[in-house]
């Protein structure tokens, strides 16, 4: 896969992943389990989206204290819009469903290990050839 795409793949296959799993919790447990999921799932993606405008913005021939700069601020951002978002999720909502919660969020985070290993096998293999 193309290095410039794995960063949206990434995050469209965390959205992807949130969207099938809050569905799923829907028509299994209910409305307020599929929108928990769903929020959770997004107290990933919205992070990390922020995360990875951080880093894209960043241009060749710049110094490499404006990438470290670039990454602290994508990193300290990450942390504060999470922990902002868990805290709207959690003070605001009502009736939620805090496993369906975290069930998002882990589901969200395991799609980036999904996106990894679907992109470094695929490196891996036009390297071969």
């Amino acid at each position: 896969m193309d290095d410039s795409r794995v960063v949206p793949f990434t995050l469209l296959g965390q959205a992807g992943v949130t969207v099938c799993l809050a569905a799923g919790l829907w028509l299994w447990q209910g409305q307020v389990a599929g929108v928990s999921a769903l929020l959770g799932g997004a107290t990933a993606v919205i992070p990390n989206g922020f995360l990875a405008a951080r880093l894209l913005q960043w241009r060749a021939g710049a110094s490499a204290a404006s990438l470290l700069r670039s990454v602290w601020i994508g990193e300290i951002g990450k942390l504060l819009l999470t922990t902002l978002l868990f805290a709207a999720v959690f003070g605001f909502v009502r009736p939620l469903a805090p496993g369906a919660v975290f069930a998002g969020l882990i589901a969200a985070q395991l799609a980036v290990f999904g996106a990894v290993l679907y992109g470094g096998g695929h490196e891996e293999a036009t390297t071969k050839s």
